[in-house]
């Protein structure tokens, strides 16, 4: 397992929106900027994550309105982070121990980026290969 910097790895700049941005703008965000999650802020400050899975879950499979549920009615919260200078090991133990796929990665307790347990597999993988 590799001892990358995890920050180095995140997506940034962070896909985010406010609490009162509706389920249809955030799926239609996700689409175009081929992402599965968006975080929810508010005065630079995350307060939760909506994911693929949360929209089909909370709002389709409900048969609810995509246009009348807003982020804020559907976001995961708290949010697990992980600090920039942590090891890719240490990410995919966090995301393995909590049961999700996308960490926040926070770098001087502000929000750095966004990290994907597929993004680490495949750097992972990729140093793997290199040796």
């Amino acid at each position: 397992m590799s001892n990358q910097i995890v920050g180095l790895l995140a997506r940034i700049p962070v896909p985010s929106v406010g609490i009162s941005t509706p389920v249809a703008t955030i799926a239609s965000i996700m689409a175009k900027q081929n992402i599965g999650a968006v975080v929810i802020t508010r005065d630079f400050e995350v307060l939760g994550i909506v994911t693929e899975k949360d929209i089909v879950e909370r709002v389709a499979l409900g048969k609810k309105d995509l246009y009348g549920i807003v982020a804020q009615d559907i976001m995961t919260s708290p949010v697990i982070t992980i600090d920039y200078d942590r090891t890719i090991q240490d990410a995919l133990k966090i995301m393995r121990d909590n049961n999700i796929r996308r960490l926040i990665v926070v770098k001087d307790k502000n929000i750095y980026g966004l990290v994907t347990e597929r993004r680490l597999l495949l750097a992972n993988f990729k140093l793997y290969q290199a040796k």
